[in-house]
């Protein structure tokens, strides 16, 4: 058995590094000493980068530059490394003051649909800006990089609020022939933003924006692999989410960029500045929702920076966190972004590079079973790419009203201890906001004929839609929650872990909406807001088992207005009763099937991945307080243990001859009694007969 898990996979460690032309030769001079030493496999040359980035280079600045390029490689060459290059703009990120309308007097640059002309954001459809980028692209191609990176700014959506595309006169020109006759930009945003049911122009106008960018590949892919056909381009990504704005279609667009190559793709993991422990939740979205949109051929580095690149930006043990995620969800590497672009040591922040290296083989450890390709398990968020498209609009909306929601369950899941998946198969499904618009009447008629839970922004639309007989209930009316006097929520079923007198508080909440529900006369209730006397006011969580033989579990709240922006759920709604409340309700909209739970944990972040002799559970402590067990729960049909392996400090999977799985009616429980530390995260490899 040990044979077969022990594979020749590792941790691969891909530097990016900036190495400006005053400080060139000491700053080579190190990386070619510490490389070794921090386990470095892959140097990523970042060019043009950061505070001392021209914008959009001159051809003549990187004709110059390219001599640098050719002797760095040759010297990672020597020790084994590999060579790999990242311009930092193609496009353009950010201004900052710079003025390149100065410097490319036949280049196009953005427009907004108020009229705003940018300074340092190429338009796209430019020929200008394409004439020019095809001879960079084809100065870097000459080097021969492992790999030639793409940036992120290849987008259409995030410059400001008075944009979603660019509203130039060539754009205008170019749409103006899809409608059929002349249209402004301020008419083109007017329908885009169209209140209520979507105005047909927006359909087209995500449409001219992805069919824009599927040229931009397509350029680039020909211009690098007429020169150099063995590079493999790399493409960086935003949030699946902002993706939405700008109809991206993931795999023609892998097709086109990567061309006869593998694509090597670099996710976005967020928190470039460390806020708190549960930032994790936000990497371990962005990471698991772009997997879900790429094609499966691709090569996944994930993206980790610390931004402005010192440890007064992120601590090493946060740094850390996202590297073993990345690896844990089977990454082929991870990009890191830790030193500055300024010329500084890396010898600077050497408490960076000394915990590279000292954590790699924890991390080698973990890639050998953590191997792409392995199947997530878990209650499903729903993502799906044209979300944005169908998404309904009230008055004075702006662009950014139009990005994709539907995952305000997923803090709520996580937190409790639920692990969750994009995946298309899963039996459970948790619904919220308007994405569920994007689904097919066939799609929604197979989540409703299976396990639901649904909150109240879901509910809304899902009546509206004509569900309301699957759903058990109709929506009497909404209003703000403190537009009454509620005290507390009881969770009085005894069936579900409830007691009657058992309260959970409603304190500290905001004013979400809530519904009144009038329900079918088969649905139970669960839970029910009270008064300050203890006197009901009104159902709250309430279950119902439909005629097709769907579960569905209602939450009669708007989630999305009691979870933040960073993925983090509102503290007042969560807490030990939620907990044994969610995960009873999981049990049954899964008919006792529930892929994972972990309980008793605070604040975990765990997940499933299922491979042919094996399933990993992973599980984070995103709590600064130890836990002191661990209590794990999943369902896995009629297989049989064979052994249970722990990752070790020292990145070796150690047999535990100590823990007593029980299994009944192909549930498992494994309680582990070893302390569980927010530095390294419990790594279980149940081993199947």
């Amino acid at each position: 058995m040990k044979d077969n898990l022990e594979t020749k996979s590792k941790a691969w460690y891909a530097l990016r590094r900036t190495l400006p032309m005053w400080s060139f030769e000491d700053n080579l001079a190190e990386l070619v000493e510490k490389c070794p030493e921090y386990g470095i496999d892959e140097v990523i040359i970042k060019v043009d980068t950061e505070e001392f980035s021209h914008g959009i280079p001159t051809f003549e600045w990187l004709e110059n530059y390219q001599s640098y390029l050719f002797k760095t490689k040759e010297a990672l060459n020597k020790i084994g490394v590999v060579f790999s290059i990242n311009p930092w703009v193609t496009l353009g990120h950010c201004e900052r003051g710079r003025n390149l309308t100065k410097i490319f007097g036949d280049m196009g640059f953005m427009v907004g649909s108020d009229g705003t002309k940018f300074k340092a954001r190429a338009c796209p459809l430019s020929d200008g800006w394409r004439c020019h980028t095809k001879k960079l692209w084809q100065l870097y191609a000459q080097t021969e990089p492992d790999v030639l990176w793409v940036e992120d700014d290849i987008k259409t959506f995030g410059y400001s609020l008075s944009t979603q595309g660019c509203f130039c006169d060539i754009h205008m020109d170019r749409f103006s022939k899809i409608v059929g006759h002349k249209i402004s930009r301020e008419e083109i945003a007017e329908f885009v933003l169209f209140p209520g049911k979507p105005h047909p122009y927006r359909k087209l106008w995500f449409e001219l924006q992805r069919d824009v960018i599927l040229e931009v590949a397509e350029m680039l892919e020909k211009t690098v692999h007429e020169i150099s056909p063995e590079t493999k381009m790399g493409l960086m990504t935003s949030n699946p989410d902002m993706h939405s704005l700008e109809g991206r279609d993931w795999s023609r667009l892998a097709k086109t960029l990567a061309g006869a190559n593998p694509l090597v793709v670099r996710p976005c993991m967020g928190n470039y500045s460390e806020d708190s422990l549960r930032g994790l939740y936000i990497s371990g979205h962005l990471l698991r929702a772009t997997q879900y949109c790429l094609p499966d051929n691709v090569i996944i580095q994930t993206e980790v920076e610390n931004l402005p690149f010192t440890q007064y930006s992120k601590s090493n043990s946060f740094t850390f966190l996202q590297m073993a995620f990345s690896f844990s969800q089977g990454s082929n590497g991870v990009t890191m972004n830790l030193f500055d672009h300024c010329g500084t040591p890396m010898a600077s922040e050497s408490s960076t590079g000394k915990m590279l290296g000292e954590r790699k083989t924890f991390l080698n450890g973990m890639a050998k079973r953590c191997l792409p390709g392995g199947k997530g398990l878990g209650v499903r968020i729903l993502h799906h790419t044209k979300a944005s498209e169908y998404m309904e609009l009230g008055k004075n909306a702006d662009f950014l009203d139009l990005r994709q929601d539907g995952y305000e369950w997923q803090p709520v899941l996580e937190s409790l201890g639920a692990a969750i998946t994009f995946n298309d198969d899963a039996d459970v499904v948790a619904i919220s906001g308007q994405t569920i618009r994007a689904f097919t009447d066939e799609q929604i008629r197979s989540f409703l004929s299976k396990g639901a839970l649904i909150d109240l922004s879901a509910m809304r639309c899902l009546i509206e839609m004509g569900y309301e007989e699957l759903l058990g209930v109709s929506i009497k009316r909404e209003f703000p929650f403190e537009e009454e006097a509620f005290a507390a929520e009881e969770f009085f079923d005894e069936d579900f872990g409830g007691k009657p007198q058992t309260y959970l508080t409603l304190n500290s909440m905001g004013s979400p909406a809530v519904a009144e529900l009038s329900r079918h006369h088969d649905a139970k209730v669960l839970s029910r807001l009270v008064d300050p006397d203890c006197k009901e006011k009104y159902p709250f969580v309430t279950v119902f088992e439909n005629k097709v033989g769907g579960r569905i579990a209602l939450y009669p709240i708007d989630i999305n207005q009691i979870a933040s922006p960073e993925f983090l759920a509102s503290p007042a709604f969560l807490n030990s009763h939620r907990q044994r409340q969610l995960y009873n309700v999981l049990k049954w909209l899964s008919k006792d099937k529930l892929p994972l739970f972990v309980r008793g944990a605070i604040y975990p972040l765990a997940f499933r991945s299922d491979y042919d002799k094996y399933t990993i559970v992973g599980v984070f402590n995103l709590c600064l307080d130890e836990w002191p067990c661990l209590d794990i729960c999943l369902y896995a049909g009629n297989k049989e243990i064979e052994s249970i392996d722990m990752l070790n400090s020292a990145g070796q999977w150690e047999t535990q001859n100590n823990i007593e799985p029980h299994q009944h009616n192909g549930n498992i429980e494994i309680k582990v009694n070893q302390a569980v530390s927010f530095d390294r995260p419990a790594m279980i490899s149940i081993n199947w007969k």
